[in-house]
């Protein structure tokens, strides 16, 4: 295959011996390929967008690629796949991932919730960049700029209940730490809920609101790093049934006198939340959760990010 070299520079030729191997070229997976932590699924379409591209093809090659992500998610299928190139992505309005979508995987260019010059974001100032309002979806690799007073990066469950949605390896960023426009990098709607919402290993940085706000059902909220102006993480259930909200090896920094809560769980919570193995300093607030049942373990808390203290079990 072009561009497939092993390690000493040598041309890898069938049979292909195993690895390791580096790509000095774009790489288009076929249909059923799996590896890199990734899975296509059999039978489903592969689809490409890239911004660089002087005008859109049919999505089906990086020569061909889409130029906006909007292209790509108004033809996606169920359990396709959505590959986007480096690059800074303006769309014209929010991108919804609607119920007919389900299991659809959006990656892009980065990793580990790195922030780059690469990104996305909304021209229209009534906008959350993406909507999710499917099940099974996976996001990775995206920075999102949320230039957009009081609108959102991702919102989750906007008209529809979701199960099992993945969101991982992203970057939340604002205009500046002294501009905080977006009012939350990641909300599960109240309305509806988001079932096994998995929110993980991304950074978040000084939303008006929240870095991360769940309404919702078993959701888990693990190894994040969440600088704010505000709240850190924020869990809302306040009505319904909406047990089990997990709060996990989370990393939450106050930027400034001012900064309410590092994490907030409402007065009024239906069911258990589990907070644990936090990290969490220099807010006002450092963790509520008056009159709902949760607990805290071993999160360690402190004013000024130097001396930890323990915060004691509470059934």
């Amino acid at each position: 295959m072009k561009g497939l070299r092993q390690l000493n520079g040598s041309i890898a030729s069938p049979p292909y011996t195993r690895g390791p191997y580096t790509w000095d070229q774009r790489v288009a997976f076929t249909q059923g390929a799996s590896g890199l932590g990734v899975q296509v699924y059999k039978g489903s379409d592969i689809w490409y967008v890239d911004t660089h591209v002087t005008s859109s093809g049919n999505g089906k090659s990086w020569d061909q690629a889409f130029k906006t992500l909007t292209e790509a998610v108004a033809i996606a299928g169920s359990y396709d796949t959505i590959y986007m190139g480096r690059g800074y992505y303006t769309e014209a309005a929010t991108i919804t991932i609607a119920s007919t979508q389900r299991g659809l995987k959006i990656f892009g260019p980065t990793t580990g919730g790195v922030p780059t010059s690469n990104g996305l974001s909304s021209a229209a100032s009534s906008d959350h960049i993406l909507i999710i309002d499917a099940d099974d979806v996976e996001i990775a690799g995206i920075t999102f700029w949320c230039l957009t007073n009081g609108k959102d990066g991702i919102r989750v469950g906007n008209a529809y209940d979701g199960y099992n949605n993945w969101i991982h390896d992203c970057c939340f960023l604002t205009g500046n730490a002294d501009n905080d426009l977006g009012e939350y990098g990641i909300k599960a709607n109240a309305t509806d809920d988001c079932v096994g919402l998995l929110i993980e290993n991304n950074l978040f940085y000084f939303m008006s609101t929240a870095g991360i706000a769940v309404h919702a059902t078993r959701a888990t909220i693990r190894n994040n790093v969440v600088w704010s102006n505000a709240i850190g993480i924020d869990v809302q259930n306040a009505a319904g049934s909406r047990a089990g909200c997990t709060v996990i090896d989370n990393y939450l920094i106050g930027r400034q006198t001012g900064s309410t809560v590092g994490i907030k769980l409402a007065e009024t919570t239906d069911g258990y939340v589990f907070v644990a193995n936090n990290i969490v300093t220099n807010f006002d607030t450092l963790i509520t959760g008056d009159m709902c049942e949760f607990s805290q373990v071993n999160n360690q808390t402190a004013a000024d990010a130097v001396t930890y203290k323990q915060v004691d079990a509470s059934p």
